[in-house]
């Protein structure tokens, strides 16, 4: 059996990698921190028989990626991983194809419970009634501690899809300057593209 884990927090995939050595001890567990990396994982042999993959890491689109990740391996199970609780947001990431989706604050025994499901044919959704916790609250938090309170403000309108000229118009500001925060937002996010800072605005749950 062949395991394919996605993330680019290796702390994460560390103890992901110990639930999954428990679960399927014979397992060859192959992981992969961006999108260069996952790509030459799904490049090599033998074909996964499993992915288990973040939504937010250097290089990937979720939107984009996890579609081509299901045309690509169409009978693999694929379980989406992330800080989001937005259930509207969840939809759209199981409309991409996927088998599962996994919110990073269930505990480790709904992992492995999400996860087997899934190896059993299953359709699995996992999300926290109590919002994230501590400890994941813990690795997040710094990355909206990096944006001004007019990011933030962009940040939400971003979350309902404006586009920088609405933005603009709603905000009374200059398309330029928009882009420019949009720009900063992004970097200080670290994500690289709109879609992304969007997912991160769901998991905050802004509005």
């Amino acid at each position: 059996m062949r395991i394919i884990l996605a993330d680019d927090h290796p702390l994460y995939r560390t103890g992901m990698k110990q639930l999954l050595s428990g679960l399927f001890p014979e397992a060859s567990i192959d992981e992969a921190g961006d999108a260069s990396d996952l790509n030459a994982q799904i490049s090599a042999a033998p074909d996964p028989d499993l992915i288990i993959s973040d939504l937010l890491f250097p290089g990937f689109d979720y939107m984009r990626d996890l579609k081509r990740l299901r045309q690509t391996f169409s009978l693999c199970p694929i379980i989406a991983v992330s800080m989001m609780n937005d259930p509207a947001e969840v939809d759209h990431i199981m409309a991409l194809g996927v088998n599962g989706y996994v919110s990073k604050s269930v505990s480790s025994d709904q992992m492995l419970q999400a996860v087997e499901s899934v190896m059993k044919g299953n359709i699995e959704v996992r999300l926290s009634d109590e919002g994230l916790s501590p400890d994941v609250n813990g690795l997040i938090k710094p990355a909206l501690d990096e944006l001004t309170p007019r990011q933030i403000e962009i940040l939400k309108l971003l979350r309902h899809g404006l586009s920088n000229k609405e933005i603009a118009r709603e905000l009374d500001l200059s398309p330029f300057t928009v882009r420019s925060h949009v720009s900063a937002l992004m970097k200080n996010l670290g994500v690289s593209n709109r879609a992304a800072a969007s997912a991160i605005a769901a998991s905050y749950g802004l509005n």
